[in-house]
């Protein structure tokens, strides 16, 4: 006669069960680990490019605050002068550029950076008796785009 073939107990079901999902679960493939590195590079890649926005960002603001710096001392200057010099300077054959131009603020660094400072002064502006005096600060950043500040007082003769 034959064998007599038992159905396995629910508890050996159970255990092959198990064996299976675990071989399938056990490892991690290829495929994965390729988009997981993949996920990781691009987000690698915006750090990158933000940081080297925030270098950018960094040298430009460094560049406006210098420009800024030049223009203001040069306010100070005129805010101290009376308002008979700002007639000669108004005068002045070289009006209204700075003799001193282009202005290296820090000639003992490598870079080269030069601005050019010039100014308006008017005369009975906005009323009688008050001169208007605006300086201008401009410079070429890196990319080569012409930047400039402009920095605005009033003087009277009071």
């Amino acid at each position: 006669m034959g064998e007599l073939k038992t159905r396995p107990g629910r508890s050996q079901r159970v255990a092959t069960k198990r064996a299976r999902r675990a071989s399938r679960i056990a490892g991690v493939s290829l495929i994965e680990v390729m988009i997981a590195l993949s996920v990781l590079g691009f987000g690698m890649l915006g750090v990158a490019a933000a940081q080297i926005s925030a270098f950018r960002s960094t040298d430009q603001s460094h560049d406006r605050m210098l420009a800024h710096g030049l223009a203001q001392q040069q306010l100070e200057i005129f805010q101290e002068m009376s308002t008979t010099a700002l007639e000669v300077i108004r005068t002045d054959p070289g009006y209204p550029n700075d003799p001193t131009n282009p202005i290296d603020p820090d000639p003992n660094d490598a870079n080269a950076m030069a601005f050019n400072r010039a100014w308006t002064i008017t005369p009975d502006s906005p009323e009688t008796d008050v001169y208007r005096i605006l300086v201008t600060v401009a410079w070429n950043d890196a990319s080569g785009a012409v930047r400039n500040v402009q920095l605005e007082t009033f003087k009277s003769e009071l």
